[in-house]
């Protein structure tokens, strides 16, 4: 794929719009340049609302209208409680601390329903296919993805499943351009990590990145690429950088020389499993003095040389994953 020289006018004119919009909201960069270059029809996503952000929402706006986007805002604020998703929706002005719903569409009306879909897609499973074909997804993974939607219409959860997992499973290779494992350049989660119109879609992205900023490109392309993920949720995970003797795509054997701790679920969420987060900690501080990595169906091993620093039985095969 080649740029076009439209497209390489449109990037110039707007980048520097996309750069502050992150700046100010902490939407993802990726997906709000992908919409201004027609990739994906709208993107939407719910960010911590707080005073910072609250005073931000108008000059978000002047940006995403000078790079031909409109901004959605729920009419609602979510309490997210956990990875799996309980919520509860409050007032806008209530005073607990919650998350709104930012939509941004090249028009007033797929921006609205960006929003609007994001929030019933919670409580209605069958906004969740409405939600994926708005934003642009490609059909086979909207398919794949009916396991996360809210079938049974219940209130407090909307279904979750861990999808990286569930992508997994139906999975016998690996692509490093969907390894949502360490980073997602992806809105979605993948059919399987060998998805040609999800692969399709990073290049494209990458493509873009390419062009405006060759130094963030190349940063991403190194995180796709070289560490070693021992993961839990897509809040949680350690990376690990050496080498890998893999066992299956899911288990291995890591011989390391430095960690990067990822383990993000009590900032990313409001309420946090705190046994889980105090085990994950633990494997955190064993990786630190070790230097080799054992991850089993069933065992989860540290060691220093031949001292086993720490063993913990993993609750499924799947958790953790060593990728």
């Amino acid at each position: 794929m080649l740029l076009t020289s439209a497209q390489k006018k449109t990037l110039n004119k707007v980048y520097p719009s996309v750069q502050k919009i992150v700046e100010l909201s902490h939407l993802s960069g990726a997906e709000i340049l992908m919409t201004i270059m027609d990739s994906k029809p709208a993107m939407a996503d719910a960010i911590f609302l707080d005073a910072k952000l609250q005073s931000n929402l108008k000059e978000i706006s002047n940006y995403a209208e000078t790079a031909g986007l409109c901004l959605a805002i729920s009419k609602y604020k979510y309490i997210v409680n956990s990875p799996q998703g309980i919520f509860k929706e409050v007032a806008i002005s209530d005073s607990h601390p919650g998350k709104i719903i930012l939509a941004l569409a090249p028009t007033k009306d797929k921006a609205r329903k960006g929003a609007d879909y994001y929030h019933a897609k919670m409580i209605d499973g069958r906004f969740g296919y409405k939600f994926g074909k708005l934003m642009g997804y490609p059909e086979c993974c909207l398919k794949f993805g009916t396991y996360l939607n809210n079938q049974d219409s219940n209130p407090d959860n909307f279904g979750f499943k861990n999808p990286a997992i569930e992508s997994l499973k139906r999975s016998n290779h690996f692509d490093w351009h969907l390894n949502v494992f360490t980073i997602s350049l992806l809105p979605h989660y993948p059919c399987s990590f060998t998805c040609a119109k999800s692969i399709k879609y990073v290049e494209r992205l990458l493509m873009y990145m390419d062009y405006v900023n060759k130094e963030q490109s190349s940063f991403l392309k190194d995180y796709l690429k070289t560490p070693i993920s021992l993961y839990w949720t897509c809040a949680d995970r350690i990376l690990l950088y050496g080498d890998l003797k893999r066992t299956s795509l899911t288990t291995g054997e890591v011989k390391y020389n430095k960690i990067e701790p990822m383990l993000n679920s009590n900032t990313f969420y409001q309420e946090v499993d705190k046994n889980k987060f105090a085990e994950w900690h633990k494997v955190e501080g064993a990786l630190k003095e070790g230097n080799r990595l054992v991850v089993t169906d069933k065992k989860c091993s540290v060691y220093k040389g031949r001292e086993c620093l720490l063993n913990i039985n993993k609750a499924n095969k799947y958790v953790p994953d060593l990728v």
